[in-house]
Formats: structure tokens, C-alpha cells, sequence
């Protein structure tokens, strides 16, 4: 996979200049104040990557929505925005060759993370066939960055997603055509995240009405019964499988090497699941190397496979600094550490006179004074 050191990014809508280096380790973390511009980083990170997958490469954009101009690599330009109003095709941005691979590139939004239910299930729409899927999809994405990446791959409802593949799992269908692989990864995943829940495909239901069912602990769920946290953590599962099956049509999604990067992993999870994503996606996507933006400690408190770093001004540009072994901090020492938060300060400084005068006189009540 690619080396991703040493990356300058010039002209960043919001940031202007911006260098990273990240580790190879399978997880990397940015994390930074509000405003500093942790998503500006991972936009710029995805678009580096996508634009070097070889299969995006044919297709075109207007250079003006790009979210940077420029892109070196250890000193080197390899993409340069020059005709800024005007439709080009990705391959023409590149002026060195050298970077290109064919892994797949997921982005993960912020929004309706935890979204469930189609508002209209009524209109579910065909998936078509292996290259009109691929069209859309890249499309889809294109549209995204020339607009707003907040719900890029957070826009279909997690029920709405089971239908259209269940729709496209008959036994008449062309192999390439046949979705029903993409189930039965989620199911698996899913089983491997709490074993209470079946992995066996007979036990996903969907109702005449379209609601979509699973057996959780031998009991039939509905889908938009479960909480908005475990919701989040099936549309972060389910938008690597979908993302991935636009790429390939392996089998055993969850074997395949590529990039995931997750904007804000901590949204709409809560305090438990925070505590437990980065492992249980280390552990079910194990050749999946990720880019996790966060405002959360209990985050970076379970990186154990993976390295975090703080973005920091640095005169007139934006880098990133190494937070090492984050995981070994107490909660309190990283706040201090990561985020430049002193509680034991906070707690000084919130406690008025008044208080102070209560606590003084319990005192001396205690001591008779």
C-alpha cells in the first residue's frame, strides 16, 4: 500500500497549507482543537487517494471544487490543479505517474450516521448491473466533493441499502450481479461484533411493508428497534461493504486491503461502543489500513494497533505532531495530553469564593473552631 509520508497539500480550502506524515500502522488518529481543520486534512487525505486509484482516474471533475491545488510527496509534485474552471479528467491533475494503485478508498461521513429507516421505501430503486453501479457510485462521489463531503456514503438508509441488495440476490442473476454477497459479509460481521446476533442469512427478514428484521439473541429484531449507537456502529460496517463491493466482488469483503477513512468515529456512539470501535475494526477488517478523525479520548484510550497525532498550527500552515503511545495515558492525562484540557484546572478554576467559604466554615464546624 502507499506510503503516506511527507505529503504537503498547498492552496486547502479553510486550511490553506497543510503536511502530514502518517504512520504504516493499520490506524491512524488525528485529532485537534475545533477549527484546526481535522476534516479539511481528511478530505485532502481521500482525495489524494482516490484520485490514485486507477479505476477513478477516468472519470472528470471541475478543478475548482478539488479541496486543494497542489500535492507534493517527499518534495516532489505529483497533482497540480491548473485549469480550475473547467471539467478534467483526474488523470490530467497528475504531473508524476508514479503514484496509482487499484485498492478501494472509502470516505465515511460525519451525517446520518445513524439513520435507518428510508423516509420513502416505497421507490427503492434497481441497483443495476456491475459497471452502471460503478458509474453511479463514482458519480455519486464526484457530486459529494464538488459539493459537500458532510453525508458522502451516509445517504441511503441502512434498511433501504438491505433492500436493494436483497432485490438483487436471486438465483436468475448474473454471479457479478448477485448482491446477496454483500448480506451475508454484514451478517458475519456483525456475528463476530456480538455473537448474539445470527449470522445465518435465512434469519434477515424484510416485511411486506419493507421494515428489515434480524435474529438477535434467537429473538426477531427489527432493524429500527435497535439504538441510534449500534445503528452508527451497522452504517460504519455496511458503508465499507458497499464501498468495497464497487471495487471488487470478493467474497470475503472483510479480507480485502484498502483505505477507510471515517470522519468524527465517535458520532452518535456511545460511551461503551467509543471504547470499543477502534478494536473491533482493527479485528474485522484486519488488511484495511484507516484514517479516523475524533473529539473523543475513550477513542484514542483503545489505540492499541494504531498511532494518533494532534494537528498544530506551525506558523502559517498546519501539521500533524506524533501523540505516542496514547493508549497507555490515564483518561485525565490525555485530555491534558491530546486535546490541551487540565480538568484538575477546570475544577480549580470553576469553584467560586462562595463555595469556597461554605467548605472553609464545614470545616471548622468539624474541627469545633
Amino acid at each position: 500500500m502507499l506510503s503516506l509520508k511527507n505529503i504537503n497539500f498547498k492552496g486547502v480550502k479553510g486550511i490553506n497549507e497543510l503536511e502530514l506524515t502518517l504512520s504504516d500502522n493499520p490506524i491512524n488518529v488525528l485529532i485537534g482543537t475545533n477549527g484546526i481543520g481535522k476534516t479539511k486534512a481528511l478530505e485532502a487525505l481521500y482525495t489524494l487517494l482516490i484520485f490514485t486509484n486507477t479505476a477513478f482516474q477516468k472519470y472528470a471533475m471541475n478543478g475548482k471544487d478539488v479541496v486543494f491545488n497542489e500535492c507534493l510527496i517527499a518534495n516532489e509534485q505529483v497533482i497540480r490543479i491548473d485549469n480550475t474552471e473547467s471539467y478534467t479528467y483526474i488523470k490530467q491533475f497528475f504531473t508524476n505517474n508514479k503514484l496509482s494503485h487499484s485498492y478501494p478508498v472509502i470516505f465515511i461521513a460525519a451525517q446520518n450516521r445513524g439513520k435507518i429507516k428510508s423516509e420513502n421505501s416505497n421507490s427503492i430503486s434497481p441497483l443495476g448491473n456491475a459497471d452502471t453501479r460503478a458509474y453511479n457510485y463514482f458519480r455519486h462521489i464526484i457530486r459529494s466533493m464538488e459539493n459537500d463531503f458532510s453525508s458522502l456514503n451516509m445517504d441511503m438508509p441502512i434498511e433501504e441499502w438491505i433492500i436493494q441488495r436483497a432485490n438483487s440476490s436471486t438465483s436468475y442473476q448474473d454471479e457479478e450481479d448477485n448482491r446477496e454477497l454483500e448480506l451475508i459479509s454484514l451478517l458475519k460481521i456483525l456475528n463476530k461484533i456480538d455473537e448474539r446476533i445470527s449470522c445465518d442469512k435465512s434469519t434477515l427478514k424484510i416485511s411486506g411493508d419493507n421494515q428489515v428484521s434480524i435474529l438477535v439473541d434467537g429473538k426477531k429484531t427489527k432493524l429500527s428497534a435497535l439504538s441510534s449507537g449500534f445503528a452508527s456502529l451497522i452504517k460504519i460496517i455496511q458503508s465499507i461493504i458497499a464501498g468495497y463491493s464497487f471495487f471488487t466482488n470478493s467474497r470475503q469483503i472483510e479480507n480485502v486491503e484498502g483505505y477507510v477513512l471515517i470522519d468524527e468515529i465517535e458520532s452518535h456512539l456511545h460511551l461503551e461502543w467509543q471504547t470499543k470501535i477502534l478494536p473491533i475494526l482493527s479485528e474485522v477488517f484486519p488488511y484495511t489500513r484507516f484514517i479516523i478523525t475524533t473529539h473523543s479520548s475513550l477513542i484514542l484510550s483503545q489505540l492499541y494497533t494504531g498511532s494518533a497525532s494532534r494537528l498544530v498550527h506551525e506558523g502559517s500552515k498546519i501539521i500533524n505532531e506524533d501523540i505516542p503511545n496514547a493508549s497507555n495515558f490515564t483518561l485525565i492525562d490525555l485530555l491534558q495530553e491530546a486535546f490541551d484540557i487540565d480538568l484538575n484546572q477546570i475544577k480549580i478554576s470553576s469553584t467560586t469564593a462562595k463555595h469556597q467559604e461554605r467548605v472553609k466554615k464545614a470545616i471548622l464546624d468539624l474541627l469545633g473552631a
